[in-house]
């Protein structure tokens, strides 16, 4: 408000905001625990009472919006830093979650055994995350109380307030590692609102006053009434008349002293009802919220993905939730390397393929005419399913595979084969068993009796034969293991310094970039002259390749130059990146789900032109991997992006800026995604499976049934040839896979630790895998696969490795660490000249 002074006229000139008026009523709800109201005004108007960060937004609207496993996933990066307690912060996050199952589960009300199990195995699981052993026995004491709200501490618990309390609990834990320094907004805090009106009411008050005492009426203040706050006054000009009274009073009147007076306020409080109501549906609800506001349109848009795995079991009249309360897997990841997880979300359910667990599905032989890539991709309808691929021959010898001429530009695998192994069939003919014998009439009963004891004769055969191949693995693996051929794998070498690693493995670093925060992803330009490097610390940046000419055994490695550098380039930390065929493009995905592609002109890397970026938001999960497919080197217009939330692969045109199409199957987080030719491409997960795709199709055409010890599928790649795959998984396991053959060549363990990246080199004749135990070992591909292979110990870090990335021409790679270092790696001379074929 401001006046403007003179002796015959006083104009008063007042500005106020909706937007702080909005705040002030926030504030009245919060201060009161209206959370219900509070939140439906936040989502409505878009407005947030708080000064917060755009990462603290962020994580307040998931938390917020029941997005427990992104809660869990976001400050991932914050695990590196001692002074963060993310026990603490798991264990409150967890707490919350369980008073919603709770809810679901007591409403319900229906006898399900089932439920009953998931949840108090969930508390269990819960149990190393309790701060002590008495607030583990506090939650545990909840089972025994028909509804949640008949304790004492949580009668009025619903879950807005229980997820603003979540909220407020965890902000202290954050609050200094995700604030940053910018100006302060303005919020409304200290019951400003009745303040307000409390002058209000004085001020009314004293207008009357005054008009009483000018007209010699007497007059009291008195406004005790309870409802004065309602009374019908309009604002009008009369509003400001003591105001033009005080104007006209001579100055020496100010400065007679005031007489301090007391005021007695007596508030009369509101009394909260009890809310009779089922939460369930609020708890399974979508939230409505404004799509055009950060961090509204942020944040996930679909139900809670917590609920999709909470719900089916514990309240099965709510349609459209499939699985069932299922979480071992994150609290065995938790206490088996906690500190310094840093690839994988903590909130992971062990979701089990369904039915999808037979390696002869495609064993029937049709040739199929398949739709082009561009007719399937900008169909209205999917195209109907076709017959399975025709059948693999019994050998496997990439080298005999004539590349496409889509693949022309790539070399020949390495020699390698692989027996194939024979079973008898229905029919008593040696080959692969065939379901058509299986279907045809039968004529009489005599018929199917004979048929079906021909049947289990030749059942309980190939039973007895795979036993025997069975028998025959485990003796090749104790004959793999206690090898000579194989180089010792000794336990995790403890590395102080990049001048020790340069002295251990057979490979030199050459250049290293560091960061402050552990670096996750890594790209190498198709032309092999610049990598790119993206962190937890949220930047991007590109550096040059190294020259890779007279390397010294003794070179110590020189820091990185950096090309182009774009801070603050996600919310969160960048997962994934990749550079489009005709390298003009480089995509990334982040924890934020936000996919960004960045057109950059190398050559000239400060133009301005560089800043032009893509924001997709088409994800509602972790983005965990991208990949552009490659029809040729200059066609930069089909992406391919997988992660959590949904678990679907997503077909982006780059050009429209938009998916175009989506491939369901997984049903766990997709960790892995690689192509290797103009439709096909490969997608592992943490379900277990790798599914083979053909772009052309709308479902998989062939899918890697998990491992007996479940164990989640990190990375995936494919060589050169299409014909071997190769798999990392969690349990430290490398499986080489027939696709021909649709069969396991074998499975070793190159590692101590989880796999988190596997490459073929450029001619395939090498297989490079990297892993949690900090070290690099490159596999020798040369020759019979089944036979024992020779490895290799050939870089290391002084932290988890979470990606390696081959040199697209030359036998070089990158690593990128969670000891928050990327480094280029090389052989020396000499050490190349003993490695053979060159790549």
């Amino acid at each position: 408000m401001s006046s403007t002074n003179g002796t015959s006229n006083l104009r008063v000139n007042v500005a106020l905001s909706e937007r702080d008026a909005v705040k002030l009523i926030l504030d009245f709800l919060q201060r009161r625990e209206l959370y219900i109201s509070m939140l439906d005004i936040e989502r409505e108007t878009g407005i947030i009472n708080g000064s917060f960060s755009e990462d603290v937004l962020f994580l307040r609207q998931l938390i917020l919006d029941g997005q427990w496993d992104d809660v869990i996933d976001f400050v991932q990066p914050l695990k590196t830093i001692e002074s963060f307690d993310a026990k603490q912060f798991i264990y409150i996050v967890l707490k919350y979650q369980f008073l919603e199952l709770l809810c679901l589960k007591t409403e319900a009300q229906i006898e399900n055994d089932l439920s009953v199990e998931q949840i108090v195995k969930f508390l269990n699981d819960l149990r190393p995350f309790a701060p002590n052993e008495q607030e583990y026995k506090k939650l545990s004491f909840l089972l025994t109380l028909k509804r949640l709200q008949d304790h004492t501490d949580y009668a009025n618990w619903n879950p807005s307030a229980g997820r603003m309390q979540c909220f407020e609990e965890v902000f202290p834990l954050v609050h200094r590692f995700l604030q940053v320094d910018k100006p302060t907004i303005p919020i409304a805090q200290g019951d400003r609102l009745i303040q307000l009106l409390i002058k209000g009411l004085l001020y009314e008050s004293c207008v009357e006053h005054c008009q009483a005492r000018a007209t010699n009426t007497e007059e009291t203040i008195d406004i005790s009434d309870p409802n004065s706050l309602l009374l019908n006054t309009r604002l009008s000009d009369t509003d400001v008349s003591l105001l033009s009274w005080l104007h006209a009073l001579p100055t020496e009147i100010f400065s007679c002293p005031f007489e301090q007076k007391s005021l007695t306020l007596n508030v009369d409080k509101f009394q909260r009802p009890v809310l009779e109501a089922t939460w369930a549906e609020h708890v399974l609800s979508t939230p409505f919220k404004p799509q055009t506001m950060f961090p509204f349109n942020a944040t996930p848009t679909g139900k809670p993905r917590s609920t999709e795995l909470m719900s089916r079991s514990l309240a099965p009249q709510y349609d459209g939730l499939s699985y069932g309360l299922l979480r071992s897997q994150i609290f065995g990841d938790y206490n088996r390397n906690f500190v310094n997880d840093m690839s994988r979300s903590l909130a992971i359910c062990n979701l089990k393929d369904n039915g999808v667990n037979n390696n002869n599905n495609n064993a029937t032989s049709t040739t199929v005419n398949l739709p082009t890539v561009e007719e399937v991709l900008y169909e209205e309808t999917p195209p109907p399913p076709s017959p399975p691929l025709p059948p693999p021959p019994s050998s496997f010898s990439p080298i005999e595979n004539k590349s496409s001429p889509t693949n022309s530009y790539r070399s020949q695998s390495p020699k390698r084969s692989v027996t194939t192994p024979t079973v008898k069939s229905l029919n008593g003919v040696t080959g692969i068993i065939s379901p058509e014998n299986g279907n045809r009439s039968i004529g009489s009963d005599a018929q199917a009796d004979r048929l079906l004891k021909e049947y289990q004769k030749s059942r309980a055969e190939i039973l007895k034969q795979f036993d025997e191949q069975e028998i025959r693995r485990n003796e090749l693996h104790k004959q793999l293991v206690n090898s000579p051929m194989i180089r010792e794998i000794n336990e995790v070498t403890k590395y102080d310094s990049l001048e020790d690693i340069a002295r251990s493995p057979a490979f030199i670093p050459l250049v290293s970039i560091e960061d402050v925060q552990a670096i996750r992803s890594v790209s190498v330009h198709p032309t092999g002259k610049y990598f790119a490097v993206g962190s937890n610390s949220k930047m991007l940046r590109v550096c040059a390749y190294p020259d890779l000419k007279n390397i010294r055994s003794d070179s110590i490695p020189k820091p990185a130059k950096v090309l182009y550098k774009r801070g603050k380039h996600h919310l969160g930390s960048i997962y994934c990146m990749g550079w489009s065929p005709s390298g003009k493009l480089i995509a990334t995905g982040s924890n934020d789900k936000l996919i960004k592609i960045v057109r950059l002109n190398m050559d000239r890397p400060d133009d301005d032109l560089n800043n032009t970026e893509i924001e997709l938001t088409h994800h509602n999960g972790t983005v965990r991997d991208l990949i552009f497919m490659h029809d040729n080197l200059t066609d930069d217009s089909i992406l391919l992006s997988g992660g959590a939330g949904d678990c679907k692969i997503y077909v982006t045109d780059v050009k429209k800026q938009m998916p175009i199409k989506s491939f369901n199957g997984h049903q766990g987080h997709i960790y892995s995604l690689y192509t290797w030719d103009a439709c096909s491409f490969v997608s592992a997960s943490q379900d277990g499976t790798s599914r083979i795709w053909d772009i052309r199709q709308p479902d998989c055409v062939h899918v890697i049934a998990p491992r007996s010890s479940n164990s989640a599928v990190a990375a995936v790649a494919v060589d050169n040839s299409g014909q071997l795959l190769a798999a990392g998984y969690e349990d430290a396991t490398c499986l080489l896979y027939d696709l021909r053959g649709k069969r396991v060549v074998q499975a070793y363990q190159p590692h101590s630790s989880e796999i988190r990246s596997v490459r073929f080199s450029v001619h395939s004749y090498y297989l490079l895998t990297a892993s949690y135990d900090k070290k690099v070992v490159m596999t020798s591909l040369n020759g019979d696969l089944t036979k024992p292979l020779v490895l290799s110990n050939v870089a290391a870090h002084t932290d988890k490795i979470i990606q390696a990335r081959w040199h697209p021409n030359e036998m070089s790679f990158v690593t990128s660490s969670a000891d928050r270092t990327c480094i280029v790696w090389a052989p020396s001379l000499s050490a190349l000249s003993n490695l053979g074929p060159t790549s």
